[in-house]
């Protein structure tokens, strides 16, 4: 057995850890939007696993991103909104959601008055604060993409 049990880092408690500041790619802060960091570890082979608890203030929105890895989102408490594959999926209090490696994708906060908490759970991991995190799809990329979509169809 290579793995090695380590309470400190194994057993975290995501209801009353630090809040920790998100940040997009170009290292812009993601303003009332917070997240706080979970369990965690190195799988044989390399590739760090982990989960999160975020939490979305009302009038937040995570814009249109991709992570190299999928996840799994577990929604804690409140209502919110998931946009992929263009369309808008409503989320409530017991959604899990799957998310697919690399599929643009973003999430609505509140809508309604309350805060939006749910778990990210990744493969790979990254750290709660990383600019790696996600990856921001901009509008060059969004056409970029539909032209290859629509090149394959023909």
């Amino acid at each position: 057995m290579n793995q090695v049990f380590r309470p400190d880092e194994h057993i975290l408690n995501v209801l009353d850890g630090a809040r920790r500041t998100m940040y997009d790619d170009a290292g812009v802060r993601l303003d009332a939007i917070t997240g706080v960091a979970g369990a965690g570890a190195v799988l044989p082979g390399g590739l760090p696993i982990g989960v999160d608890r975020i939490t979305m203030q009302p009038g937040t929105a995570f814009p249109l991103h991709v992570h190299e890895g999928a996840h799994l989102l577990y929604v804690l408490n409140g209502r919110g909104a998931l946009h992929i594959d263009g369309r808008d999926y409503v989320l409530r209090t017991g959604d899990s959601i799957y998310v697919p490696a690399e599929y643009p994708h973003g999430v609505q906060g509140p809508i309604d008055d309350n805060p939006l908490d749910f778990l990210a759970f990744g493969v790979p991991h990254h750290p709660i604060d990383s600019h790696t995190r996600m990856v921001l799809v901009r509008d060059d990329e969004l056409l970029a993409g539909a032209a290859l979509e629509e090149a394959a169809v023909r």
